[in-house]
């Protein structure tokens, strides 16, 4: 019985750490608003035509998970479409990408990184 218990609770601990291991290592988009930002900045996020539109606070900092085997036309586009009309279209390949959000709501900078480990860093 108590061999069955203990093969029970392993296969259960087993699954959980795959699930984990799978949730991040998943490819990643972080958002970064600028801390020096008087409001909110309205951003949509576009992963294959799936849009997800949000707001975003001054100094906060978003995270979206991706498709871990992305097709040959699998893009990612993210706009401000109401402060800056700013916008940048990701495309494979990447692993992490930082897309920074000045105060004037216009994005400063895309830095992409195409290494397995950067998706594992923790924001």
């Amino acid at each position: 019985m108590r061999k069955t218990l203990l093969a029970i609770a392993g296969a259960i601990v087993a699954s959980w750490l795959a699930l984990f291991v799978n949730a991040v290592t998943l490819p990643v988009v972080f958002l970064h608003y600028s801390a020096q930002a008087v409001a909110p900045v309205t951003y949509f996020f576009n992963e294959d035509n799936d849009i997800v539109k949000d707001h975003l606070a001054p100094g906060a900092s978003i995270e979206f998970r991706t498709a871990r085997r992305l097709h040959a036309d699998y893009f990612i586009d993210v706009s401000l479409p109401l402060a800056s009309r700013d916008g940048v279209e990701i495309k494979r390949p990447f692993s992490r990408v930082d897309v920074y959000i000045g105060p004037d709501t216009k994005i400063e900078r895309t830095v992409v990184k195409t290494d397995f480990l950067a998706r594992v860093a923790f924001e």
